[in-house]
């Protein structure tokens, strides 16, 4: 996609982005939790959804397509929160490396 094909009228849904965060717990331990990054809008666009049978049981996956402005902070080990469903990043494209948009590949229904 081309950048001029974004607008900030297409950012309507609230996203939050999250990163995995280690902290030393009183045992010398760590523990990890999952620290907001970025709280923003974007546009959510739905691309393929299916259903497998494994392991005696049905597993449903979704795969999601988000566009939002572009900040330099993202990795594919971060998540994504919609609606307070998690989802993990799979792909992170800067529009024609113009540092105007981010068009990011989300998959749902998947082990985080």
């Amino acid at each position: 996609m081309k950048c001029c094909q974004f607008t900030a009228a297409m950012l309507r849904e609230g996203v939050t982005f999250q990163r995995k965060s280690r902290t030393r717990n009183a045992t010398g331990g760590f523990t990890e939790a999952w620290a907001t990054l970025k709280a923003t809008h974007a546009s959510v666009k739905a691309l393929s959804g299916s259903e497998r049978y494994a392991s005696d049981r049905v597993e449903a996956t979704a795969r999601y397509r988000i566009v939002v402005r572009y900040f330099s902070d993202l990795t594919e080990e971060d998540r994504v929160l919609i609606r307070g469903r998690v989802y993990q990043i799979r792909f992170i494209n800067n529009v024609e490396f113009a540092d105007r948009w981010l068009q990011i590949d989300l998959d749902a229904g998947m082990a985080t």
